[in-house]
């Protein structure tokens, strides 16, 4: 029973505004993340896709969920730092009790929208910490640098019998270097990693080496 005019909703709503349950969301944000693909088998054995990112906006970081061949529309490499406009999608919590928005089948994807202008968002860097700017006390950190090092893959065996891989590299950036550690499904994903390239961590966790020097475990999480 109300009428309000003058007010545009194709740009959609601030992250910090969402609540569950919401079925027809329409949400803007610089992308952050992008995982690889996933796919599993459904309850009637047919398989499905789904990619998630992360994207953030002035008031916060969100993370989208994408199902279905949508999922494969969007290369993690090609996206990273672009603003894109997810609509007609639905909100509810994760699995971590936090709100995410899911993209199903009557999902839109924009890439670079005409109509927001890059300085509505706040640069990719804001979000990402300088190497030396890293501390114990963090839980998790988002950082990227330079890979100057490759060690080879090690793989062991725990006492259950279950085998694993672990992968240490050598980023920097112009204030400092630290050491990054791949764990196992992360391992497979950059089998190809090398000196001279790029990398992003998102989610980083942190803790202190044997020499009390700390480092980044790297794992599914």
């Amino acid at each position: 029973g109300l009428e309000i005019t003058g007010v545009s909703l194709t740009k959609g709503t601030s992250i910090c505004n969402l609540v569950s349950g919401l079925g027809d969301a329409t949400i803007a944000g610089r992308v952050l993340h992008v995982n690889s693909p996933r796919t599993f088998i459904r309850s009637n054995g047919e398989e499905g896709k789904m990619r998630s990112l992360y994207i953030a906006d002035k008031t916060g970081i969100l993370r989208v969920v994408i199902w279905g061949e949508k999922a494969d529309l969007l290369g993690s490499s090609e996206i990273i730092g672009k603003i894109i406009r997810f609509s007609h999608g639905y909100v509810r919590k994760g699995y971590n009790g936090r709100l995410e928005l899911n993209i199903g089948l009557r999902g839109n994807i924009e890439i670079s929208p005409s109509d927001i202008s890059e300085d509505e968002f706040p640069p990719i860097n804001v979000f990402f910490k300088k190497i030396n700017q890293i501390t114990k006390s963090e839980r998790r950190v988002n950082t990227l640098g330079l890979i100057v090092n490759v060690s080879s893959i090690t793989t062991f065996t725990r006492e259950n019998n279950v085998s694993g891989k672990v992968r240490r590299l050598e980023i920097m950036d112009q204030t400092g270097r630290i050491t990054v550690v791949l764990w196992n499904n992360k391992v497979d994903e950059l089998v190809d990693v090398e000196s001279g390239k790029y990398l992003e961590l998102f989610g980083a966790k942190v803790r202190k080496d044997l020499t009390d020097h700390l480092e980044l475990p790297v794992d599914g999480s």
